[in-house]
């Protein structure tokens, strides 16, 4: 089995970046917030949860989040982060170090409201993202939601992978492949079994926004 350079390639990024990136949630998350708020309950998972920033809007919005990272340096700062929250913020909040696939099985099937994945489905292989969002579906109840960022396929950066985290910075040869998104690409895996709310292309920025939701059994579209 090859190695997989992931795990140490972004652990060299956040120890790179720590502090580098500002207190404030992402573009993304607060435009997921309104479709998280519509789901069903209020238990979320946020894979590649990094350096907290978004763990931490989605709990002072009253959520309670669970964080899974495979960067050790990604856990410790999010830990750090939640130890500067008020208690009963706090308490809503954990994060882990893990394997997204692996971290959504071991959690009951229909327990979720939601799950957010930013800007990092494009390190997953097929098969990987195959099984991710086969995951998703599991734990998440009927009407949960699906929150994903990933970049577009006109990505400036996309003949230029060395400049796209986690690469910048990391030794030679031990580059990690990226896969940029068509609508397409995004179409085939929301019909892995979810409904789509919204797709909504920023091509300022090269990302697509993008909201499923699984179906309730009965209506329309359900499966």
């Amino acid at each position: 089995m090859a190695e997989d350079h992931r795990p140490p390639a972004w652990d060299l990024y956040w120890s790179t970046v720590e502090g580098q990136l500002g207190a404030g949630p992402s573009g993304f998350v607060r435009w997921a917030l309104p479709f998280l708020q519509s789901a069903p309950g209020t238990e979320l998972v946020e894979i590649g949860s990094g350096a907290g920033r978004d763990l931490g809007y989605l709990l002072e919005n009253g959520f309670s989040v669970r964080g899974v990272d495979f960067s050790s340096e990604a856990v410790r700062i999010t830990r750090q982060l939640l130890a500067t929250l008020p208690p009963e913020v706090s308490a809503r909040g954990h994060v882990e170090l893990g394997e997204a696939t692996a971290f959504l099985g071991r959690l009951p099937e229909g327990g979720l409201s939601g799950v957010v994945g930013l800007v990092l489905y494009e390190t997953f292989t097929d098969p990987e993202l195959d099984a991710l969002f086969r995951g998703i579906l599991r734990t998440l109840r009927p009407g949960g939601v699906h929150l994903w960022c990933v970049r577009d396929d006109a990505h400036p950066l996309r003949e230029k992978v060395t400049m796209v985290p986690p690469n910048q910075g990391g030794p030679p040869g031990r580059t990690v492949g990226h896969t940029f998104f068509s609508r397409s690409r995004c179409d085939i895996l929301t019909g892995l079994g979810f409904e789509r709310i919204a797709l909504e292309p920023r091509p300022e920025t090269h990302y697509f926004f993008v909201a499923d939701r699984k179906p309730v059994a009965g209506a329309p579209g359900a499966q």
